[in-house]
Order: C-alpha cells, then sequence, then structure tokens
C-alpha cells in the first residue's frame, strides 16, 4: 500500500511538471543590431506609410509585422549597445543601472535577476539560450542560461575597426555576421526544448546590422538590379539587411512548422537605432545630408528619435494580427512583460523601470500605468560621431523633453505629431516644460545616475564646454 501511494504521489508530480511544461509559454527574442526604425520596406507605423526604406527589401519582417501587433513608438533604452541589453535582462533604465556608455568604466551591479531566472522561479522546466552578441560584463550562465555563446562583444560578429575600407565599404561571407548560423543553432534549440517536452526562452542576438559591412555574394547582387531609393542608397548595407531578413524567414518557416503559434510569443526589436548615416562620419551635432533614418532625426549615440526609436513588433496566442499600438514601450518593458505573460510577476524585484504591455496585446488602445516620469533616457557623454554633448530626455505622453547640461538648454517637442523634431515648443509650453524637467531631475537624482563629470569622455570634452552644433538648427 505504501509503494502504491509512493507510485501515485510521484505519477502526480510527473503529470503536474508535464501539464506546466505544456501550458507554459515560449518566447523567442530577437534584438537585431543597429537596425532604423525605417530601414524596413514596411512602416512601423500605419499612419505613416512612408516611414520606410525606399531601397531595402525586407519581406519577411514585413510578414512578421503583418502577424501580430506592431509598436509605432517603440524605444530602445539607449542610443548605444550595450546598455539597452542590459536593461532587457533587468529591466531598468542605463541611468538605474549606472551603465550608460559601451566605453569606459562599468558600474552596473551584475549581481541582479535576469529573465530566465524568473522565468525558471515559476517554472523550473524553462530551457533558455542566449544566442549571438551578450556585451554584458558577466556570463550568460550565471542568470540561468542552459546554453549560450558566452560573453560576446562585436568582435564575434566580424567587427574589425581596422580598415575603414573594410569596415564601411562591405566584403561578402559565407555566413555573414552568422545570421544562418545563429538561426539554424536557435531553430534546433527549439526542435530539442520541444521533444525535451520543456518550455523555452531564447533571445536571438543577431550581429547585423552592426559594421562591418557583410554579405552574402547573392544578396549583393540582387540588391545590385534594383534602382537606388533616395533614402537609402547603399547597396552593401541593403544586402546586409536582405541577410538578416532571409534569416528571420527561416525563423517563421520553423516557428509555422514546429506548431509553436499556439503557445509561443515571438518579440523582435532592436538595441538602438540605425546608423545616421553611411559611412560613419564625424559632424558634431551638424545635420546630416541624407538622414538614414528619416523622417526620424539623426540615429546611433543620440537621445533624437532616431537614436532611440527602433522597429519593436510582437507575435503570438491571441495577439491580433496587422495591429498596431501607439503607446509607447521600450526595452526594459521586455522583463516584466515576459513575467506577466508567463505567471511569473512574483519573483520580480520591486525597483524596476519596465513596465508589462501585456493590456496592450488584447487591446490596443489600453494605456500602460507608468510612474510620472514615463520613459527615462540617459547619456551623459561627449561624442564626436554623435551631440558632442551630455544630454538626457524624458517622454511623458506625446511630449519629449531633450535636455543639454553644458549648454543649459532644453527642447520641447510633441514627438507623436512630430516624430522628426523639428518644432521646439519650449516656449510656447513653459509650463510643461517645466513639468517634465522636474520628472527628469528627480528621477535622475533619485537613481544616482552618472554625472557627465564623471564619465570618461569629460577631458575631450574640455570639462563641460559647450560644443554640440545640434542647437544652430532651433531658433528658440
Amino acid at each position: 500500500m505504501k509503494f502504491t501511494c509512493l507510485s501515485s504521489v510521484w505519477i502526480c508530480l510527473l503529470t503536474a511538471g508535464f501539464l506546466s511544461a505544456k501550458t507554459s509559454p515560449n518566447f523567442i527574442l530577437v534584438l537585431t543590431d543597429d537596425q532604423g526604425w525605417s530601414s524596413l520596406s514596411s512602416s512601423m507605423d500605419f499612419e505613416r506609410p512612408k516611414a520606410k526604406s525606399d531601397y531595402h527589401l525586407t519581406p519577411n519582417m514585413d510578414a512578421l509585422l503583418n502577424r501580430g501587433m506592431r509598436f509605432s513608438n517603440g524605444y530602445a533604452a539607449s542610443p548605444v549597445c550595450s546598455p539597452t541589453r542590459y536593461s532587457v535582462q533587468f529591466g531598468k533604465s542605463p541611468a538605474r543601472l549606472k551603465y550608460t556608455r559601451v566605453l569606459g568604466k562599468n558600474n552596473a551591479d551584475h549581481n541582479q535577476l535576469a529573465i530566465p531566472q524568473i522565468l525558471k522561479s515559476s517554472n523550473p522546466d524553462y530551457h533558455c539560450a542566449h544566442l549571438g552578441k551578450w556585451h554584458i560584463n558577466a556570463s550568460p550562465e550565471r542568470y540561468g542560461y542552459d546554453i549560450h555563446d558566452g560573453r560576446t562583444t562585436n568582435k564575434e560578429g566580424g567587427f574589425t575597426m581596422q580598415n575603414s575600407n573594410r569596415e564601411w565599404g562591405g566584403y561578402a561571407e559565407i555566413d555573414p555576421k552568422r545570421v544562418d548560423s545563429i538561426t539554424a543553432r536557435a531553430i534546433k534549440f527549439m526542435r530539442n526544448s520541444l521533444a525535451a517536452e520543456r518550455p523555452f526562452f531564447i533571445q536571438l542576438s543577431h550581429y547585423a546590422v552592426h559594421s562591418d559591412i557583410v554579405y552574402s555574394e547573392a544578396s549583393y547582387q540582387n540588391v545590385g538590379q534594383r534602382n537606388l531609393g533616395k533614402l537609402h542608397q547603399n547597396q552593401a548595407y541593403a544586402a546586409m539587411i536582405e541577410d538578416l531578413d532571409r534569416s528571420i524567414g527561416s525563423l517563421l518557416e520553423a516557428y509555422d512548422a514546429l506548431g509553436l503559434a499556439e503557445n509561443t510569443y515571438l518579440i523582435f526589436t532592436s538595441d538602438n537605432g540605425g546608423m545616421p548615416c553611411l559611412p560613419i562620419q564625424v559632424n558634431k551635432g551638424e545635420p546630416y545630408p541624407n538622414g538614414h533614418n528619416a523622417p526620424l532625426l539623426r540615429g546611433k549615440w543620440d537621445l533624437t528619435e532616431g537614436g532611440i526609436r527602433v522597429p519593436f513588433a510582437i507575435i503570438g496566442p491571441s495577439v491580433p494580427i496587422e495591429s498596431q499600438s501607439n503607446e509607447p514601450v521600450i526595452s526594459y518593458d521586455l522583463l516584466p512583460t515576459i513575467a506577466d505573460l508567463a505567471n511569473a510577476t512574483e519573483a520580480l524585484p520591486l525597483n524596476l523601470d519596465g513596465r508589462s504591455f501585456r493590456p496592450l496585446l488584447q487591446d490596443p488602445h489600453a494605456k500602460i500605468e507608468r510612474p510620472p516620469e514615463g520613459l527615462i533616457f540617459h547619456f551623459p557623454h561627449y561624442n564626436i560621431v554623435g551631440l558632442n554633448e551630455p544630454h538626457s530626455a524624458i517622454r511623458i505622453g506625446d511630449y519629449k523633453l531633450l535636455k543639454f547640461s553644458a549648454s543649459k538648454r532644453s527642447l520641447l517637442f510633441n514627438v507623436a505629431k512630430d516624430p522628426a523634431e523639428s518644432r521646439n515648443l519650449a516656449l510656447d509650453n513653459p509650463a510643461l516644460l517645466e513639468r517634465l524637467d522636474f520628472q527628469l531631475e528627480r528621477y535622475l537624482q533619485t537613481v544616482n545616475a552618472e554625472k557627465p563629470e564623471e564619465s570618461n569622455s569629460w577631458e575631450k570634452g574640455l570639462r563641460g564646454k559647450t560644443k554640440t552644433l545640434f542647437l544652430k538648427r532651433y531658433i528658440n
């Protein structure tokens, strides 16, 4: 009788584990590198159908957008790569994490809970993998990743920074930017997880479309048969995007072939905005003759919309197809959203900046209840290929404040109506300007955010000298 009881308990535990594996959702997070908001051949905003590439062809990324919900106001947490990757894992802003730039000292606390640990707190059977670019100064294994590529950075993706002609001129490889091998390994991981009846989380962190510009010969030849666009004209870069798109197509084919649609969320976004121009250019805030992210202003390295607004979409169970949410969402929302969808919110830390956007997946017109400060961006550094002055930004509702500490000047934009940030509303709305400034400064003080004089760029910036040429474009 005792044997029978113990056997019954064991069978119940096995059954519970099996059911848990079946009912817990799977997650695929595709994080591209340096991909601009208007780099696809479909617009991220139905209301702005022309906000897309006139040269790149991305049928698979377009299909992904159409299969679910696109976020017209999707943001990266940072205008540069590594701080955003921290934000994705930990659900916090770079300012709170005290890591806002790749170069220089990293003050982030690495003893924090990341996505796999949160998921495994709810269901220990979760099988977790990270493939591709990691760019965090601690091993993925530390955060619960069962399979990973280690502490990879840009170098593993073919970044040389040794020869400008090679980096920006481009060259062909059989597996450009590792897009094919990373995707093939991801598909194998998903198959193995399903065979083991384990729910899974996998992050595919592509090295594309960061420099070096690397492409397949077939894509390069294919792109060469098209007419150049007015917005995008770089054949090598367009070929690299086409290779990335092909890999997204392979992933979508596997998503369907493995029957994942009923229980798997696929999230697609980028770590920061696209290159403002090609090749890289030192311009200290001057206008680019042909902005690569138009209609958005500027690009990577800056807190203008071109540097932080990025492709952002999700497909999965009950996510309405061909839908769009205009509610602002950001990289550090991913952790609490995934936890919410997996019923794992009890393990979430209390001091997160991110909020779950799960309500948007049922109602695209819903609102996310955020703290008063809304979305915070902080880049307290000089950078001669960017705006070349420390600056911070805050978005609350439709409005965004862009603040320059050395110039002691702030710009106010309605980025819902004016994503090009063409009209400064600061003089017209002093009360709103003051409110956003108060919330921004209070947040930065509360989290003890890094100050410009603490940046390793401070000396090069001549200790606070006003250097940006950006402000010349605005009369008031």
